[in-house]
């Protein structure tokens, strides 16, 4: 949490409300003061995210931030006690407290605790209604050579213990450095018994996030496997054990079922049977006596340096392959008309194109 410098205001904090920003101008004015007031400032988050702003009347007094939560946080995993499947399915469930600033109208005592208590009274909610899924349990870092966490632990959360001091780059694929700062981990259940359900069996239909496909039988794999041979690998040939095609056989598999990002596709590949494995070009393993699957920093750097162009050369002809009756391939495109989507709170004005492969028609839909 942090706290821009100014004197102390009027404003009371049982006559402040919490809601989320309303239309791409709050948007921007959001955006603006957290990079401006925020000691850590401020580009954009990511993936699926919240900005709520705390009020009194007109004036703002307090921004707060929540996005998806960390992809691996030793203190908070052990307390859930979640499996690696259930975290990779269920890890939308736990939000992300990145940005948490009092404004210079808002610095007086008990603003933070009364702020925090109300985003986190109505985040599920909110989650549901923007993002279609609900929120079980809330996380924060704290930089402890900054501040203590009081209004964390005023609010009932509860401290894990300290990160191992790693933090994500800026841009690009989600790739990490160790920058030696330790953080202190919060948590706090927003639901009766969240951990408990986080490691559970059951999965309710509330929770999905996007459903996935299934992965395709071991014939379709083997047909996209034997099509991007055509791929040239521009690796040196020395200590190689998977062929290119291999990872580019299971990225694209995985694209297919609705996987998305090199993390993901590392997950696909150790789901695929033993048939599957061995048709998408796998290593056999004489030690482990079964098929061994690349490793998702083999993924990043496969697609950090492929040539593009081979690649879209072979699948285009085995889309070709694929069609049948005389069946073209149609490749599909959306996009949001510029800024129009953000003009109203209740709809997203898109903009939908179809192009059939060889022929060049086109279809345009609104």
């Amino acid at each position: 949490m942090q706290v821009s410098d100014s004197k102390r205001g009027g404003i009371f904090p049982r006559d402040v409300t919490v809601r989320p920003v309303r239309g791409y101008a709050e948007q921007r004015r959001w955006d603006a003061l957290a990079a401006r007031h925020h000691y850590l400032s401020f580009k954009n988050f990511y993936g699926r995210a919240i900005r709520h702003v705390a009020v009194s009347g007109e004036a703002w007094i307090a921004l707060i931030g929540w996005q998806a939560g960390a992809f691996k946080v030793g203190a908070r995993d052990a307390w859930i006690g979640w499996t690696r499947d259930q975290q990779f399915s269920r890890l939308h469930l736990v939000a992300n407290n990145t940005r948490f600033v009092i404004l210079d109208e808002g610095r007086v005592p008990n603003m933070a605790s009364r702020v925090l208590g109300l985003s986190l009274r109505r985040l599920s909610d909110d989650m549901l209604a923007l993002h279609g899924y609900p929120v079980l349990v809330a996380e924060s870092f704290v930089d402890p050579s900054r501040f203590s966490g009081t209004c964390y632990r005023a609010s009932n959360w509860h401290a894990l213990g300290p990160t191992r001091g790693y933090s994500r780059r800026s841009g690009g694929s989600a790739r990490f450095t160790h920058n030696g700062q330790p953080k202190e981990v919060f948590v706090r259940e927003l639901c009766k018994d969240a951990a408990a359900k986080l490691r559970g069996e059951d999965t309710p239909p509330e929770w999905q996030i996007e459903r996935t496909a299934e992965p395709p039988p071991a014939d379709d794999l083997r047909s996209l496997y034997s099509f991007l041979e055509t791929v040239e690998d521009f690796r040196k040939p020395r200590g190689r054990r998977f062929e290119l095609r291999c990872y580019l056989t299971i990225a694209l598999a995985a694209r297919l079922a609705g996987y998305r990002g090199v993390i993901a596709f590392a997950e696909f590949g150790e789901r695929l049977g033993e048939e599957q494995k061995a048709a998408a070009g796998a290593f056999w393993s004489p030690s482990r006596r079964c098929y061994v699957m690349p490793a998702e920093a083999s993924f990043r750097y496969i697609f950090s340096n492929l040539p593009p162009d081979a690649l879209d050369r072979a699948l285009s002809d085995w889309a070709a392959h694929c069609a049948r009756d005389g069946c073209r391939p149609v490749a599909l495109d959306g996009k949001d008309l510029r800024c129009a989507s953000k003009q109203t709170e209740t709809e997203r004005r898109m903009m939908a194109a179809a192009v059939e492969h060889g022929v060049g028609k086109r279809s345009v839909e609104r």
